[in-house]
């Protein structure tokens, strides 16, 4: 998962259910693009009240006028499309996550040699 997507989900579901990460350093560039993937997932409300509670964070620093942009939608909140978003995160990290032929060959050879081992 890129910075932007990891900084969005600490944002979006910055509440006290999943705790507190430390949001990461980014450019202007970045920070204007995960405004516009979150407006895209229809998930602003959410990393708004985000913005607010890591307020103290000291890599939160985007442009003011784009905090203000943040800070001043306080739109309809939908919940399916937060779920929508974090079934997306799901998703994608899975897909990073699955196994390559040279992990299932490495695991293979680990559990044959722990086979031996344990025969020995």
């Amino acid at each position: 998962m890129d910075i932007i997507l990891r900084n969005l989900q600490r944002l979006a579901f910055s509440d006290e259910f999943f705790g507190r990460e430390h949001i990461e350093p980014m450019t202007e560039w970045k920070w204007t693009r995960l405004y516009k993937l979150s407006e895209a997932y229809g998930i602003t409300p959410w990393v708004a009240d985000g913005f607010r509670r890591y307020a103290d964070d000291f890599f939160l620093q985007p442009s003011d006028d784009l905090r203000q942009q943040f800070l001043a939608l306080d739109g309809e909140r939908d919940p399916e499309m937060l779920d929508k978003f974090e079934l997306m995160l799901l998703r994608s990290e899975s897909i990073a996550n699955r196994f390559t032929r040279r992990s299932l060959t490495a695991y293979y050879n680990d559990f044959i040699n722990t086979i031996r081992n344990i025969e020995e």
